[in-house]
């Protein structure tokens, strides 16, 4: 009851989703039309901004410190899954803008910073389409000349707190603690927190970050984008979603 909760939360929070509804409600008003259209434009102009959108990330985001500057050795890295879907039709995979997340724990087996990965990641939807992301991935990995000796897969989580929960079975069975936890930055506190609640404390490697840098072009702090919209979903996402973890656990 609680997953379904938090995904149809999740969908009411967009903020797409109150732009439409002030629209409608303007429309029906004709008393309030006016003051209701000055709200929508006013939300949408907020939520629209790239530059707003970008200031909001970089405070919520875990900081990323680049590979250059990684030290030392860990015995897993573990891939939070949410980055990839199958087309059934031309039988491959679909990787979305989360999927840094593969790219980058590439980098590190190869160059010898993690010495396994552990890719947690069923199926997140709420109908279930018989996708497990972990055993795709897997298949991706070797693929990509990694020994599937060192790949570990957990496929049954269906969301944050489960690909914690999961993991740490595993992980617990074996005996490892020194872990490299490698999610998206914007997603990473909500991880943390998960994984802390299920005593694993792993290092945070964030991937798909926001810029530090920052740009101040005209068109980016005045005009509209979808960009910005589909940050600032995120980033709300993010924090019912943490929220909704704060209370339950």
């Amino acid at each position: 009851m609680f997953y379904i909760a938090s995904k149809l939360l999740a969908f009411l929070i967009k903020p797409i989703i109150w732009v439409f509804i002030l629209l409608i409600s303007a429309l029906i008003s004709k008393t309030k039309r006016r003051t209701l259209l000055i709200y929508t434009i006013s939300i949408f102009w907020v939520f629209s901004n790239g530059f707003v959108a970008d200031e909001a990330a970089r405070a919520w985001e875990i900081e990323q410190k680049g590979i250059l500057n990684m030290k030392g050795q860990y015995e897993v890295g573990v891939i939070l899954g949410g980055f990839s879907g199958y087309d059934a039709k031309i039988k491959m995979l679909d990787f979305n803008t989360h999927s840094d997340r593969v790219i980058f724990a590439e980098q590190l087996y190869h160059q010898g910073i993690i010495k396994k990965i552990l890719i947690s990641g069923g199926n997140g939807m709420l109908i279930n389409n018989g996708y497990l992301e972990a055993e795709e991935i897997k298949k991706h990995l070797i693929n990509n000349k990694i020994p599937e000796t060192d790949i570990w897969i957990e496929s049954t989580s269906r969301n944050t707190y489960e690909n914690a929960y999961n993991s740490a079975i595993i992980l617990k069975e074996k005996g490892i603690d020194n872990i490299l936890l490698i999610t998206s930055a914007i997603h990473m506190r909500r991880s943390l927190f998960c994984f802390e609640k299920v005593k694993l404390k792993p290092t945070p490697f964030s991937t798909d970050f926001t810029f530090k840098t920052r740009d101040f072009y005209l068109d980016d702090m005045l005009i509209p984008s979808m960009e910005g919209v589909v940050k600032w979903q995120e980033l709300i996402h993010e924090w019912i979603g943490y929220l909704a973890y704060k209370i339950k656990f």
